[in-house]
């Protein structure tokens, strides 16, 4: 037989093997003499580390807690207060959170002031949980919009929360000890009868829909759920009932049928696998089909056969994708009328969850008038069309004409030009050139006989010599380029030169590298829209400096003239001429203003005889161009 522990030993077993804190501490200078292990639990510090250092204590103590602890000490250490007891968390050496209630007392006085001290440090935490659980269930209950009131197994009401002053309008005082019949309308079934018969049986009761009366009289739609309540042993004792109002749920549920059946499209509801558990008054008109026959019937059935594979794999990938309803707007199938036959529709799916599934909710719109319409717009549009190909055919021709005209006035333009610069080269140059060198003669002639008259015949013969070079500018300028006299780079050249004497302005020419052009056309195209530019250049723009620039690709002229007025919305004879001298040479003329005066350049990539071939192609086009009239 073991031999008893001595009272120390029994009770150093019992301090150790307790999960409460019991401690021992001297006050100057501050050392704790004791300390119960489950200090080491708590804190995750040592015992040895304590005593070693005792401000561990204080330090393991939440910083939000450690004021009240100290204010708590010094009231009880000044007699403030006779008893030491406060609640406060430690935070344990990995951060978990423990809540003690701590206890303490004097175990001896030196001079009439506290030197050691001793006491319990209780852990509470399941005890704090608890609390703080029941109280935010306290809070959920009287924040609750739901009337949440409990009763005894007679009906007797225990509790009543804010939520159900709301909703009957009684106060809590009003309410606790009456019998909760009293909020039932006289002319109703006792169901409060039925539902304590089913909580003795131990039964819970969920979402079950009737009335009651409130205070002022109204009778109210409510959705009430009840549970049993069981005390400790497990026996139940009463209920709790959770009420909802749904007065305006059932307003909006029944204005939400008024609407449906007065809605000029049809509605259905489909369950997940399309069977019809609604419709309303439209839908039967659409099918011609009683409603009691749409409803519990697949919406397939109300589709001709060649729908209905369709309508199937729709509805499943609809379930399958619910995030992708614009994807099921809109969609054409055809109806079957039950005497009419198959009618165009029109239908939009939309998907609603509940807990007994997902319902499908199908908008049905009878298209059949805007097929017509549809058809009768496609018949007008074609006729329109029709008519705009036979205007727009008798346009092409009279743009081409006029092209044909424009064309044939620059052809025969061009020609006059250069049949009076080849008149002016070869007879009046020819004439003026014998004249001239007749002159010449006379003058030697004369100043050899020392004749007073050689003088004024010297100057018939300068005036002459100029109106040759005059006349043969002339005959350069309506016939600028040929081969033999250097080409189109001499020949812009003698433009500036020209230009800039007759102008009175400084024209310059500069060219980087000459482009190879061996069609006459071309260049002669391209000089008459340098020459064009220069002349608009001084006369519009008042232009005092003009520069010709001629690349391998391109025409600039270049000038500091007064620059354009505003866009070029309507273009004279000038620039038109222009443009299609451009589209001659095989490029594009393009006009803007500059940084000062205008900027004219005609981009072209012309290849050999490029103007001849271009005039073919188009006289070839209008020919084949079909005549309407």
């Amino acid at each position: 037989m073991t031999p008893p522990l001595p009272d120390e030993a029994r009770f150093r077993l019992l301090v150790e093997n307790i999960g409460d804190v019991l401690w021992f501490k001297e006050l100057n200078p501050a050392r704790f003499t004791y300390v119960s292990p489950a200090f080491e639990r708590i804190w995750g510090r040592s015992v040895a580390e304590l005593q070693r250092k005792p401000g561990l204590w204080e330090e393991g103590i939440h910083p939000e807690d450690r004021p009240a602890v100290r204010q708590a000490l010094r009231a009880w250490f000044s007699g403030e207060k006779a008893d030491y007891e406060v609640h406060y968390r430690v935070i344990g050496k990995k951060g978990e959170v423990r809540w003690l209630a701590d206890r303490g007392i004097i175990l001896g006085r030196k001079n009439g002031k506290p030197y050691q001290i001793g006491g319990i440090a209780r852990d509470i935490t399941e005890r704090e949980a608890a609390d703080a659980s029941r109280k935010r269930l306290a809070a959920v209950v009287e924040n609750s919009d739901d009337a949440i009131i409990t009763l005894d197994l007679d009906g007797v009401i225990q509790t009543w929360n804010a939520g159900a002053e709301r909703i009957f309008q009684y106060s809590a005082k009003e309410a606790v000890g009456r019998n909760v019949a009293f909020l039932r309308p006289l002319e109703a079934a006792d169901d409060e009868a039925v539902f304590r018969r089913h909580i003795r049986q131990g039964k819970r009761i969920d979402h079950y829909e009737t009335h009651r009366v409130r205070k002022d009289g109204r009778v109210i739609d409510i959705s009430v759920s009840i549970s049993p309540l069981n005390d400790s042993a497990g026996r139940i004792t009463g209920f709790s009932k959770i009420s909802r109002d749904i007065t305006q749920r059932n307003v909006d549920r029944r204005m939400f049928h008024q609407l449906l059946e007065s809605a000029p499209d049809g509605f259905v509801i489909l369950n997940a696998e399309g069977v019809v558990r609604m419709a309303n008054a439209r839908t039967e008109v659409l099918f011609g089909l009683p409603r009691k026959k749409i409803i519990g019937a697949p919406f397939e059935a109300l589709l001709p056969a060649e729908d209905r594979h369709r309508f199937t794999a729709c509805r499943r990938e609809f379930l399958r994708q619910p995030g992708r309803s614009e994807k099921f707007r809109g969609m054409h199938l055809n109806g079957l009328q039950r005497r009419g036959g198959p009618f165009p529709m029109e239908i939009s799916l939309s998907q609603v969850e509940t807990p007994e599934g997902p319902i499908i909710i199908i908008d049905i719109t009878d298209i059949t008038e805007r097929k017509e319409a549809e058809q009768t717009i496609r018949e007008l549009n074609a006729e329109l069309e029709q008519r705009v190909q036979e205007r727009t055919a008798a346009l092409t021709e009279q743009i081409a004409a006029r092209l044909r005209l424009e064309e044939e006035l620059l052809n025969i333009s061009e020609r006059e030009q250069r049949r009076i610069g080849q008149d002016l080269h070869d007879d009046l140059g020819q004439q003026l050139a014998g004249a001239w060198m007749m002159a010449d003669v006379l003058q030697r002639t004369l100043e050899a006989d020392k004749s007073p008259r050689h003088a004024e015949a010297k100057k018939i013969g300068g005036l002459l010599q100029k109106a040759l070079a005059h006349t043969r500018g002339l005959a350069r300028g309506l016939h600028p380029v040929a081969p033999e006299q250097g080409g189109f780079a001499k020949a812009l050249e003698t433009l500036a030169a020209q230009s800039g004497e007759l102008f009175r302005v400084k024209c310059v020419f500069e060219c980087e590298e000459a482009p190879p052009i061996d069609d006459e056309a071309i260049s002669t195209h391209l000089y008459r829209i340098a020459q064009e530019a220069v002349s608009n250049a001084v006369k519009h723009g008042a232009a005092k400096k003009v520069r010709i620039q001629l690349t391998r690709a391109a025409l600039t002229i270049t000038d500091n003239g007064s620059g354009l007025r505003g866009p070029l919305q309507s273009e004279g004879m000038g620039m038109r001429i222009m443009r299609y001298r451009a589209e001659m040479a095989g490029g594009t003329l393009s006009v803007r203003n500059g940084r000062q005066g205008v900027i004219v350049t005609c981009q072209f990539h012309p290849t050999t005889h490029h103007a001849e071939k271009t005039a073919a192609k188009r006289r070839a086009r209008q020919k084949a161009r079909p005549h309407r009239r």
